[in-house]
């Protein structure tokens, strides 16, 4: 039976995702028409390096980009403080949900779970489940109106240090972050992890200083992420069917992933009430 979590990555890249390559990699016509973004992992680099050098989006994927971009401004940047969500956030994201529960990647990680789980998935059952899972908000001890998508998707403060962030494309945007018409570097690239994975360009392990803008304050925070991890490439409905998947016991899909010939480990925490995704990532344990 075939890897689910590599059919969600191959059905992504028919409809959204864009191909990792490594630096010094030939740009053929196929690449430049279904998209690659370059990935220079050069451990001797200083605090100015940028990972993702070059980034080429077809105007057949960029509806993707822009529409998780609308909900990048959507969040408090410190998880001890309550949400202030207002009629028009919601609006974006059952706009979101809409736009991302019929694509390819989704579609493929909604069939499994019904062949997995026996239940009929219905188009409203499924935008459900996927507000549920990512939007829904939760409270742990202090932390406050928790919720997986800004976890996983856009990153949070807690104390001194960047959470969660495991999205490749928000940390290219805030390599290259635009604020009031002028360009800013957001992150102080600290170190590659040497984890095994120099030769696997579709995944990073790093350490990093995020100067994460705080939407709500209006002004920036440093925050360090000692060790940090993303997949580089897949869209934001890939990285969020392939969690899905993972995350749904009824599903009963596998722990780890092997995908384009490396084998992942997929970390994944729920909510104390098992009801939410708390975070999810990739570790990279080696090649087939």
């Amino acid at each position: 039976m075939p890897d689910i979590y590599q059919e969600i990555w191959n059905a992504d890249r028919e409809c959204c995702g864009i191909k990792a390559l490594a630096k010094g990699t030939e740009i053929n016509a196929d690449l430049k028409a279904n998209g690659y973004v370059i990935v220079d992992k050069d451990y001797n680099r200083n605090r100015h390096h940028r990972v993702l050098i070059e980034m080429v989006i077809p105007a057949s994927k960029q509806a993707s980009y822009q529409q998780v971009e609308k909900l990048f401004n959507n969040y408090t940047l410190d998880q001890t403080k309550r949400e202030i969500n207002t009629a028009e956030e919601e609006r974006e994201i059952a706009g979101f949900i809409r736009a991302i529960a019929k694509s390819q990647p989704m579609l493929v990680a909604k069939d499994y779970i019904s062949k997995q789980s026996g239940r009929k998935l219905y188009e409203d059952v499924w935008y459900d489940l996927i507000y549920r899972i990512w939007f829904e908000q939760f409270d742990i001890g202090g932390n406050r109106d928790l919720s997986g998508f800004e976890h996983v998707i856009l990153g949070e403060q807690q104390e001194g240090r960047a959470q969660g962030y495991h999205f490749w494309y928000k940390y290219y945007v805030d390599e290259r972050f635009w604020y009031n018409n002028q360009e800013l570097d957001l992150i102080n690239f600290l170190g590659l992890d040497g984890n095994g994975d120099r030769h696997c360009p579709d995944i990073v392990h790093l350490s990093y200083e995020w100067n994460a803008f705080d939407y709500e304050q209006k002004r920036f925070r440093k925050l360090t992420k000692p060790k940090g991890v993303f997949w580089v490439g897949p869209s934001v409905e890939g990285l969020m069917a392939i969690a899905t998947v993972r995350f749904l016991p009824e599903a009963l899909a596998p722990k780890q992933a092997t995908i384009n010939g490396a084998v992942y480990q997929l970390k994944l925490f729920r909510s104390p009430d098992d009801r939410h995704l708390r975070t999810f990532y990739p570790e990279f344990i080696g090649f087939t």
